[in-house]
């Protein structure tokens, strides 16, 4: 096994999730508890399914992933917060930018992939990982979301 494999998995695990981060589902609204529990069940169940939360700036679309990300490393799963911007990044519990997450390129071409490995960290870590959360893809060109499907 490589030391990158080795390494991007063990970052994750070693996020320290907090008691006050598992409380923050508590204080939902309707609509965050409804997105929190649907999410949970498809990660609890291995339901493997992708959901859009959309919504616009100042409804806690973050404080739902936050919540999300929290629990879901609190019951031993493998969590990635990524978004598409470095300052939402840094706001995200143990984020990282999508561009240093997945290694996506700036410019792309026709049926490009991704430049990880089978045997790559970051390809254990979209493996082991139960839930991934794309903060702000919506900004995202959509060759960027294509490729790493393709990947």
């Amino acid at each position: 096994m490589n030391r990158d494999y080795y390494r991007e998995l063990t970052e994750e695990k070693k996020i320290v999730v907090y008691n006050e981060d598992l409380k923050l589902s508590e204080s939902h609204n309707a609509e965050q508890m409804e997105g929190f529990d649907e999410i949970l069940d498809h990660v609890i169940n291995n339901k493997g399914k992708v959901i859009f939360v959309d919504g616009p700036g100042g409804t806690g679309k973050t404080y739902l992933y936050w919540a999300l990300l929290a629990k879901v490393r609190s019951i031993d799963h493998i969590a990635v917060g990524t978004a598409t911007s470095g300052i939402t990044a840094s706001i995200m519990l143990g984020g990282r930018t999508t561009h240093l997450r997945f290694k996506i390129p700036i410019k792309f071409r026709d049926n490009y992939i991704f430049n990880f490995t089978g045997q790559s960290g970051t390809a254990a870590l979209l493996r082991e990982s139960s839930l991934i959360i794309w903060d702000e893809v919506a900004m995202t060109r959509r060759q960027a979301i294509e490729t790493l499907d393709r990947s």
